[in-house]
């Protein structure tokens, strides 16, 4: 089913900062902070909504995707965005669209590369990524901080208690972006240095983190190369192989390689197609990666350049957008041609900066996004975190949250709803507290329907 690229003008706001903010502040009349924070139990089948999800993915990865969801509430909250966006689709939900992320959950924050070569901070999957109310990816990002929190067994009064610091944190944010120039809030830059400022506890900051740091700096195509990759005595590259994650296939993607790659140059920047020229392609595998997006089609390609040096990119399947829960029960998830196009273009507009080797293409049936592979990737791990170091964390995530709305032109009615009100943090920390038992209903229902 072919549709039309995402319509990014029904976003475009005339009226001055002053007049959205007065907007913005009036809308509260007709979605109250009182509507904000009511969730609405919704009558469905989490193992259908799965099931539909699951039944476009690859057969023999099923069982692997399985026991991932069922490590903890967290990890399959992690696995199941489409049971949250049924959801919200079916709440009182906010006037106000933006840009969002659509799974800002807590592990969906990292650090990454930049074109020049600093390290960053900022939201890193996008696979969900559409225009819809600004609230979502907020109610998202505090269920998740709930779960981690729950799950690492911190107190619930200061898990509560961060729950309103979320709402807080990103009305910061947005007020902080809004001194800055529309051109200036364009530019930001979440610098790691900024990021290390925001994190207390100094034996942690200066030893864990900073170890971590450089780390991830050394993360490069050479360095998958070497953990990758095996040279026969002939000399000749190739990705090894642990079956059924990662395998050497022969499907439409292998078999027409070169002309998508060519389609997929075709979305670069000049500068950037022009480089790739300077590549030849040496191997291709499929790798499945992540806890959502696992049992997806997902390759990594090797490239060798004319100086035998290696660039490796990740080529990943853009899964038909499941907003629309309506559709979901008379019929399964179905293609659309402008899925990979959805998650770069959103992903450009969210990021405070992004890879230059982003880009996208579709076959006749599926489609993909393409970009590097652990080029200067990588998370926080959750779990080695204590408690004051995860608080920070997650308001990190808030503010970067608060950046990344504010590259959408309605992000000035959003300030005037959110304001300076501690009613939307309430709002947002009693929504979130009430899904939370939503999520461990739908994991409970998972393991018996899956694991007994």
């Amino acid at each position: 089913m072919a549709v039309k690229p995402i319509n990014f003008s029904q976003l475009f706001v005339t009226q001055s900062l002053k007049k959205q903010k007065k907007m913005g502040k009036k809308l509260r009349d007709g979605f109250s902070f009182a509507d904000l924070g009511e969730f609405v139990p919704v009558k469905r089948d989490p193992n259908h909504l799965m099931d539909e999800v699951r039944s476009i993915l690859i057969p023999e990865l099923l069982p692997e995707r399985t026991q991932r969801m069922s490590q903890s509430t967290f990890s399959f909250f992690r696995g199941t965005a489409e049971l949250m966006e049924f959801d919200l689709a079916n709440q009182k939900n906010s006037p106000i669209h933006a840009v969002i992320c659509g799974d800002a959950h807590v592990g969906n924050f990292g650090f990454f590369g930049s074109p020049e070569r600093h390290l960053l901070f900022d939201l890193n999957d996008f696979d969900e990524a559409d225009i819809n109310p600004f609230e979502w990816d907020i109610k998202r990002l505090a269920v998740s901080t709930l779960l981690a929190g729950q799950e690492h067994d911190f107190e619930s009064a200061k898990l509560t208690e961060l729950l309103t610091g979320l709402g807080q944190t990103y009305r910061e944010s947005l007020n902080a972006m809004f001194e800055r120039t529309a051109l200036n809030r364009f530019y930001p830059v979440n610098n790691v240095e900024t990021v290390l400022d925001t994190i207390p506890a100094k034996e942690w900051h200066t030893n864990k983190l900073h170890k971590f740091l450089e780390k991830a700096g050394k993360r490069d195509s050479e360095q998958v190369v070497r953990k990758f990759t095996i040279t026969d005595s002939q000399g000749n590259i190739a990705f090894k192989e642990n079956a059924p994650r990662t395998r050497h296939v022969t499907d439409n993607v292998t078999n027409h390689l070169k002309k998508y790659l060519e389609r997929y140059r075709q979305t670069l920047q000049p500068d950037v197609s022009l480089m790739l020229s300077q590549y030849q392609v040496t191997d291709i595998v499929r790798h499945s990666v992540g806890v959502g997006s696992f049992g997806s089609l997902c390759y990594l390609l090797l490239l060798t350049g004319t100086d035998d040096s290696h660039l490796v990119l990740q080529i990943k399947e853009a899964l038909p957008h499941r907003q629309l829960a309506d559709q979901l029960d008379d019929q399964n998830a179905q293609f659309e041609q402008n899925e990979g196009k959805r998650i770069v273009d959103c992903q450009k507009i969210l990021q405070s900066a992004t890879d230059p080797f982003l880009g996208y293409f579709a076959t006749a049936t599926k489609s993909f996004y393409v970009r590097q592979f652990r080029d200067m990737k990588a998370s926080i791990d959750l779990s080695a975190l204590d408690w004051d170091q995860f608080e920070a964390y997650a308001k990190t995530c808030a503010w970067v949250l608060g950046i990344s709305h504010a590259q959408s032109p309605t992000s000035g009615l959003i300030l005037g709803y959110v304001g300076h009100s501690s009613h939307f943090d309430d709002a947002i920390a009693k929504w979130s507290a009430d899904y939370t038992q939503q999520v461990q209903d739908d994991y409970a229902a998972f393991k018996q329907y899956r694991l007994n």
